[in-house]
């Protein structure tokens, strides 16, 4: 096909096109379990107590076991085995247990029953968890930075891909076409994702990750390491050894990588235990 014979493909119109179909419910998107929506209520919720979280939580036997387990990860692992909910609600601290349970049901969103798109849905959730898990590893080495909420941001990060994807299937140019699709998707899924977690009334700090994670060149606001640093490097690093475009990225050079600090993710880059935990917090958001 000559260039003159390729179809003229507006991505401003089909940006413009998707907002609205998000805003007017047009657009069939994965959602959370209702277990997980009913927790959240629960949670935010100024009246409601621990106990009120473990009975919603305890009624779905799977979202339970999971909340253990998470209560068990190197996030928190401490001396004793937590084994109940409310005894991981408890070691997770009552204003973590959002992030939890976001995390936790995360996996759901990533889902389609469009078979032409699975497999690079499912591509996409193992990049997420990947760059959850390295981020999780990388803000425990910073105070003011929670490791909860860095796992969210690494599961979240590229959320804006998945409304792309389910819209381009309207699209036979794109779905033919790995590099048609690709482009509109590095286009769009940055603001799209923003424009997502807004209307989710997702923490500001979360927003954020997901409007600028893929901005290289970003110069942050404040003197301190961020959550988008932190999800940066966690992307650079997850291509490091993949075919991806990032992976023969200098990260001596890049911005965020010198926030984070070059000795650190070096040590990180070498440590066994590193390796543990990361396969650890994989298998336990999977």
């Amino acid at each position: 096909m000559s260039d003159s014979d390729t179809p003229k493909f507006d991505v401003k119109a089909f940006a413009n096109t998707l907002v609205a179909d998000i805003e007017s419910n047009r657009i069939r998107l994965p959602t959370l379990p209702a277990i997980s929506l009913e927790a959240l209520l629960v949670v935010n919720d100024a009246a409601s107590s621990m106990a009120d979280v473990a009975r919603i939580i305890s009624k779905d036997t799977s979202m339970a076991a999971r909340l253990v387990r998470y209560a068990n990860s190197p996030l928190y692992r401490g001396v004793s085995t937590v084994t109940s909910v409310k005894m991981a609600i408890t070691r997770i601290g009552f204003d973590a247990v959002k992030n939890a349970i976001l995390s936790l049901a995360m996996r759901d969103v990533f889902t389609t029953a469009f078979r032409p798109l699975q497999s690079r849905m499912e591509a996409l959730w193992k990049h997420s968890v990947d760059v959850a898990t390295k981020a999780t590893l990388l803000a425990s080495h910073f105070s003011h930075l929670n490791k909860d909420e860095a796992m969210l941001a690494g599961l979240i990060h590229d959320v804006g891909v998945i409304p792309v994807l389910i819209k381009a299937t309207e699209y036979p140019f794109l779905l033919e076409s790995e590099e048609n699709l690709d482009k509109v998707v590095d286009k769009l899924h940055m603001p799209i994702g923003k424009f997502m977690l807004s209307r989710w009334n997702f923490d500001p700090a979360l927003v954020d990750v997901a409007a600028s994670h893929d901005k290289l060149d970003r110069v942050p606001k404040g003197d301190k390491v961020d959550y988008v640093d932190i999800i940066q490097v966690a992307n650079i690093l997850s291509h490091q050894g993949t075919e991806q475009r990032w992976a023969g990225l200098d990260i001596s050079s890049n911005l965020a990588c010198i926030r984070v600090g070059l000795d650190l993710i070096a040590n990180l880059d070498k440590s066994v235990q590193v390796e543990e935990d990361e396969s650890e917090l994989s298998d336990m958001l999977n």
